[in-house]
Parts: structure tokens; C-alpha cells; sequence
């Protein structure tokens, strides 16, 4: 399935979101955070490999029927991409993961479609939770987040990373028939 965005793309791009796993998808969604990352906090490639492990993992297993992954695309190039682990809900929900936009596409509307897509696609199952984990020092992303209603449930320190980080896990309580 593809739908296509243009809210902030010059004249003439058009930004399209896919439903479903495609070629290239995996290094892609690893690339991007990988890239990420190491630029932002000096992350490397233990971090890249956790990610790229994880999401092998949720491609292996996806079921269409209770998860869902959607890739943003500008000029046919992978650009962001988000999932829902909907398959094995938790007591705080179904869980979003691997969302990154390309920090060369910010500010065009693709982090913000593929949010309210994902979103719109977890009320159509009835899902009443979902939540995430982040990490602090990410004003772009938690601004998205908490325009969309998520609210900070806990707070953990993680020294992972060069610079210590609190992640925090955040819930978004969906009402019923609202579509973004």
C-alpha cells in the first residue's frame, strides 16, 4: 500500500509511505539509525548491530494481521521509517519502534505521516495503548510525540551511550474512531 504526503516538500517532491517490507528496508532502517547516532552521540557499531539485529527479528516474524512497518520514501529513496509491534501486546500496549527520519528530510512531514499513520492504523485495530521508549535530548522527536497526545510514564538512566541519557518510556492512550 502506498500513500503519498505533501505537507512541507518543495514543489514537486512528493513523499510516499509503504506499507509492508520491501528490499532493502532492513540495512536501510539500520543505516539510518546507525548514521544517526554516531553523529549525534558517538554511538557505533555495537549500537548499529542491536538495531539491525532487533529489526531482522520483527521482519523474520511480521504478521501483517497484528504488526505493521511503513517506510517513507522521497525521489524513490528510503527516507524514515516506523513499526508496531501489535502481535504480543503488553500490559502498556503495543509497542512503536524503529522510527527515524533522515535528518536530511526533517521539516518535510514525513516523521509526522508516518506517525499519524501508524497511529490511525493501531486505532483501526482497537489497540486502547501504545507506547515507546526514547531517550531525553531529542526535542524534535518528543515534541512529535507528545503533539500526538504520548505522555512520559518512566524515567531510567542508560549509560550505553558516550554521554549518559535517561530514556523514557511514553504512552499514548488512543480514543476510539479519532483518525489524525
Amino acid at each position: 500500500m502506498k500513500n503519498s504526503v505533501n505537507e512541507t516538500t518543495a514543489p514537486g517532491e512528493t513523499i510516499e509511505i509503504h506499507e509492508g517490507y520491501e528490499p532493502g528496508l532492513v540495512g536501510r532502517v539500520a543505516e539510518l539509525h546507525g548514521r544517526y547516532y554516531a553523529a549525534a552521540w558517538g554511538s557505533g557499531a555495537p549500537f548499529e548491530i542491536l538495531v539491525s539485529r532487533e529489526f531482522c527479528d520483527f521482519i523474520e516474524c511480521y504478521d501483517p494481521e497484528n504488526d505493521l512497518v511503513l517506510s517513507a520514501h522521497l525521489g524513490g529513496a528510503i527516507i524514515g521509517s516506523i513499526a508496531i509491534l501489535g502481535r504480543d501486546p503488553g500490559p502498556d500496549g503495543v509497542r512503536l519502534r524503529f522510527f527515524i527520519v533522515d535528518p536530511a528530510c526533517h521539516g518535510r512531514g514525513a516523521g509526522k505521516a508516518l506517525l499519524d499513520q501508524a497511529l490511525d492504523w493501531c486505532r483501526t485495530r482497537d489497540f486502547s495503548n501504545v507506547f515507546l521508549w526514547t531517550v531525553d535530548h531529542l526535542p524534535q522527536s518528543r515534541r512529535l510525540y507528545e503533539k500526538a497526545g504520548f505522555r512520559i510514564i518512566e524515567r531510567c538512566p542508560d549509560a550505553r551511550y558516550t554521554v549518559p541519557r535517561d530514556n523514557l518510556k511514553m504512552q499514548l492512550t488512543l480514543t476510539a474512531g479519532h483518525l489524525a
